[in-house]
């Protein structure tokens, strides 16, 4: 049953956009500060725990997200959102309290905990919120406002950092966290349609089989893209930059680190995702063909990883700007063949199914460049990325060729 009264997604992308930036500040500030040796005496870790730190919060994601999918399918939207973000200002504050590995890690494992109950329901209400006719267009939106979120976080951590130092910029990252909460407390609307009954609900999927096949198959570009660009790209960035750039570049008689110009690519990789991914997913409305789009987007992240292999510096960087497409495009075309695809009812153990094994791939990628770069170099490494991309993409035009455009299902 529709809603009375149709959410829009400003209604809805504001105050969840909002949410997004603010909780994410304590998650960036680690990423961004704490391989450091100072901050790492100052947190009573050693180098060895700090991959161990940073990663545990996705490790966790892969037992937490099928539980998250199975709360979102159960419950209305709004409560467990608020909760998961109040979770997240909890793990802040572990950053901030810890003195030694284990508050820390047991922060970094209720942030994993909190991400799974705020991603999986920000892409469900998404969902709810769209239709066949705009479900890429308004997933591309909040992909948008995902990557603008991690920009301003990144960029926020290590200001607050600098600012207020490591304990100061943590003890207000989690402040700002919990003004998130209160912020979708009061503004956040419920995107269930209204009329709904959850109990209802219960035995509506209990008579529905799960459709593993297709949230099997959707795992396969989600995956190949977690491990190349979230994985492999994300830790191998400033090796593949500093081939090309000797510590640093001199404009004028100013001189740029290696590791700022690393992080201003990094920035303009966001850019050109926020910029594209609303429109690839308007061309997947207007086409009604999503795995085809899929295809593309698949071809340009082939040319692009190659490109970034070549020795030729400019040749390189357009290659990495090219294949920024491909990942903030694959996130949101997912999402929308599942609402396609999927009844509403199922969306949220479709989705943590098929994010987990995301997390997995993003959790792999990283051990599998650095183990690849020593024995085939960076380029030998990005042109393995593009041959797995490829592979992906191949299954993808399989999946193209047999899709057809159908009326469904979202009750």
């Amino acid at each position: 049953m529709k809603p009375k009264h149709p959410i829009t997604p400003s209604r809805l992308f504001i105050p969840l956009g909002i949410g997004l930036i603010l909780c994410l500040f304590g998650d960036a500030t680690l990423y961004t500060v704490l391989p450091k040796a100072d901050i790492m005496l100052e947190a009573g870790i050693t180098l060895s725990m700090v991959g161990v730190v940073l990663g545990a919060n996705r490790l966790i994601r892969i037992l937490s997200n099928g539980p998250a999918g199975w709360l979102y399918d159960r419950f209305p939207r709004r409560g467990l959102m608020i909760g998961s973000l109040a979770l997240g200002a909890v793990s802040t504050t572990c950053y901030a309290l810890s003195y030694e590995s284990t508050l820390l890690m047991a922060g970094r494992i209720l942030w994993g905990i909190a991400w799974s109950g705020i991603w999986i329901g920000t892409t469900a209400m998404t969902l709810d919120i769209s239709r066949e006719d705009n479900r890429g267009y308004v997933n591309g939106q909040l992909q948008m406002w995902y990557f603008l979120s991690v920009a301003i976080a990144s960029i926020c951590g290590g200001l607050f950092t600098d600012l207020l130092g490591y304990r100061g910029g943590l003890w207000l990252s989690a402040g700002l966290g919990l003004l998130a909460a209160l912020v979708w407390l009061f503004f956040l609307p419920e995107t269930r349609p209204v009329g709904t009954k959850i109990p209802g609900k219960i035995l509506e999927i209990n008579k529905v089989p799960f459709p593993w096949k297709l949230a099997s198959i959707l795992t396969v570009p989600y995956f190949t893209m977690r491990i190349v660009f979230e994985g492999v790209l994300a830790a191998t960035t400033i090796l593949w930059l500093g081939q090309y750039i000797d510590g640093g570049l001199t404009v004028g008689r100013f001189t740029v680190p290696l590791a700022t110009l690393t992080g201003l690519f990094i920035a303009l990789r966001v850019v050109v995702s926020i910029l594209s991914a609303p429109w690839i997913g308007q061309l997947s409305d207007r086409l009604h063909r999503r795995w085809a789009v899929l295809v593309g987007v698949s071809g340009l992240g082939i040319f692009g990883l190659w490109g970034m292999s070549m020795p030729e510096f400019r040749f390189s960087v357009a290659g990495g700007l090219v294949a920024a497409v491909t990942a903030g495009a694959i996130p949101l075309l997912i999402p929308a063949v599942v609402g396609d695809r999927v009844p509403t009812a199922q969306h949220g153990r479709t989705l943590g199914y098929i994010f987990t094994w995301g997390d997995l791939g993003s959790a792999l990628g990283p051990s599998l460049g650095l183990a690849l770069v020593p024995l085939v170099g960076i380029a030998g490494t990005y042109q393995v990325c593009a041959l797995l991309l490829l592979l992906s993409g191949l299954f993808s035009g399989y999946q193209a060729l047999l899709e057809k455009p159908l009326p469904f299902i979202n009750e």
